[in-house]
């Protein structure tokens, strides 16, 4: 079987592929007990190992942890001008984020014909709108949740919520919950307003879809219909490399 492989800028994700089918799904952090490392040790040897990286610099330590467990060097592969049902407009085409890249790849397979947005909920949040020709018009890039808790604690020390696994109101009664819910329901704002701008270029048939890290927990925060397809770039990976 194949090892794909989706190096972010926090975490890995990987899941093993026969075929179209995917399975074993998984993922780790870059150090301690959780790390990627202890989880993929005691794995059967992949046929291949394809991969994309927006953390070039975890790249080498990947590639040498690869070549020592399975005597195998990872395939990387990165954002296209035009491949796999997809025609980018970004420019230049190779500076669009290979799991961007991945993630519309994928939604064109499993959507095909239909415009969507893909709003992938991770390190950073990013929404990207491809219509209904496969053409990539753009989107946006910002802070997820743990990277806008970070920056605010970093520029006013005293604010120190994050957001915890419960529902938050838009009116929290303590800093921590003010925090908590802002930062929530400021991501499912900008992830709504940046749908309807963008479908107003897609069409009125334009499907949201959500996927990454953390779109289970924005799930609950967001009025407008969506698809949740929760690997949906290693299913974009799984396409490239087929």
């Amino acid at each position: 079987m194949r090892l794909l492989c989706d190096l972010g800028n926090t975490r890995i994700k990987w899941a093993w592929a026969e075929g179209a089918t995917l399975s074993g799904f998984g993922s780790g952090d870059y150090s301690g007990v959780e790390a990627y490392t202890t989880r993929l040790v005691g794995c059967a040897r992949p046929t291949m190992i394809a991969a994309i990286s927006v953390a070039r610099h975890r790249n080498e330590a990947f590639v040498r942890f690869c070549e020592e467990r399975w005597a195998l060097a990872p395939q990387w592969y990165r954002s296209l001008r035009e491949g796999f049902g997809v025609s980018s407009l970004y420019e230049p085409p190779e500076a669009l984020g290979a799991d961007r890249f991945a993630a519309l790849a994928g939604a064109r397979a499993r959507f095909p014909g239909q415009a969507v947005c893909v709003a992938d909920c991770g390190t950073a949040i990013t929404v990207d709108a491809l219509d209904g020709d496969g053409v990539f018009q753009g989107g946006a890039i910002l802070p997820g949740l743990s990277a806008a808790a970070c920056a605010l604690r970093l520029i006013a020390p005293g604010l120190t919520g994050s957001p915890g696994d419960r529902f938050y109101a838009a009116y929290g009664r303590s800093t921590q919950d003010a925090v908590g819910g802002g930062l929530m329901l400021g991501a499912a704002g900008a992830i709504e307003r940046l749908f309807r701008d963008q479908g107003a270029v897609l069409g009125h048939d334009v499907r949201l879809v959500l996927t990454g890290g953390d779109a289970a927990r924005l799930a609950p925060y967001l009025s407008t219909p969506f698809e949740y397809v929760a690997h949906l770039t290693l299913e974009g990976l799984a396409v490239m490399v087929s």
